[in-house]
């Protein structure tokens, strides 16, 4: 089969090794599309710090089940295209049994520490694959960066009425955008790109502010009447960001970290007692995946609006590169490996 392997930073190369066999427990998935992720881009460049090298890269995933591995009597069928939820917990640890798998402390995420997707078939735990019923191929695959703006709207908290700010319009930002409204949420929106924020408001966004150009703390006091926002969600993972998210939020406010990097943020202790914050951290998905599923139903009016750029698997390295050196016109690049 093709695949496509990360043999080493900045170099991709696509060629064929064998068709896997599912085991028990297993089905076999025929992959259709796999979406181009920020922590794909972190891989390429050598940065990932769980990536090691050769590695197929992909966990952005919609498929068609070709076979099961043994026997199976659950609700899928072959033929059935699937959302594939990339988590691989222990199920043993102290998180697997608080059922918060998603912060395992051995766990395996596909295409980061253990080979992706990016390749024509792969073998899954049939636990791991969610049927799409009539959603296409590009929908399915997006139902996994959508289960993370789920989580983050769980873990904030989010319900009918709050404002919301959600810092960054990436792909993600876009996500928690889409699970804040979905559950009544009013939400402003900020990015450094009029392109991203142009399509913030096409997802539902109530309010957008151009970082760098507009001034944020002033918009951000008028919509709230001066309160500040209720939920303030980092979708970037600047340092100065969270800070300035902590700064934003309304006195006894939530604040949900999203983004990732290992750069130190310094906060005087003192902002986290006066205002009495809640500041929490989100990570991947607990058992949101099937309400992902659903949203992206629903919304599927305007959530294929993410993809931007498309590319055969046998571009797969160009059309990473095109995803990391474009980032104002590249939302979600979306790789075909089959029809």
């Amino acid at each position: 089969m093709k695949t496509a392997v990360t043999v080493a930073p900045g170099r991709i190369e696509v060629v064929e090794r064998p068709e896997p066999t599912p085991g028990a427990g297993e089905a076999l998935v025929r992959v259709e599309r796999v979406g181009v992720c920020g922590s794909d881009l972190h891989a390429y460049h050598g940065t990932h710090p769980y990536a090691r090298y050769p590695l197929v890269q992909g966990h952005e995933v919609a498929g068609r089940i070709a076979a099961f591995g043994g026997e199976y009597d659950g609700p899928l069928r072959v033929g059935d295209r699937v959302a594939v939820e990339p988590l691989l917990p222990c199920g043993t640890c102290y998180p697997c049994r608080q059922g918060r798998p998603n912060a395992c402390v051995n766990l395996a995420v596909l295409g980061a520490h253990v080979d992706g997707a990016l390749r024509e078939w792969i073998a899954m735990p049939t636990r791991t694959l969610f049927a799409a019923g009539d959603l296409d191929a590009e929908l399915t695959a997006l139902v996994e960066p959508v289960s993370i703006g789920v989580q983050a709207a769980s873990r904030g908290a989010i319900g009918p009425d709050d404002q919301v700010v959600v810092f960054g319009a990436g792909p993600i930002g876009q996500a928690v955008l889409l699970a804040a409204v979905d559950r009544g949420a009013r939400v402003l929106v900020t990015d450094r790109l009029p392109s991203r924020l142009a399509l913030a408001r096409r997802l539902g966004a109530e309010a957008t502010v151009e970082v760098g150009t507009e001034d944020l703390k002033g918009i951000v006091a008028a919509w709230t009447g001066g309160d500040g926002p209720g939920v303030v969600v980092d979708a970037v993972g600047a340092p100065e960001v969270i800070r300035a998210a902590i700064d934003l939020v309304a006195s006894t406010g939530r604040v949900v970290i999203v983004g990732l990097s290992d750069r130190e943020v310094s906060i005087p202790v003192v902002e986290f007692t006066r205002k009495e914050l809640t500041i929490v951290g989100s990570r991947n998905n607990a058992g949101q995946f099937a309400k992902a599923v659903d949203l992206v139903r629903r919304r599927r009016d305007v959530v294929g609006a993410l993809v931007t750029h498309r590319f055969p698997l046998a571009r797969a390295a160009e059309a990473v590169a095109f995803a990391d050196e474009h980032p104002a016109e590249a939302e979600k690049v979306m790789i075909e490996v089959a029809e």
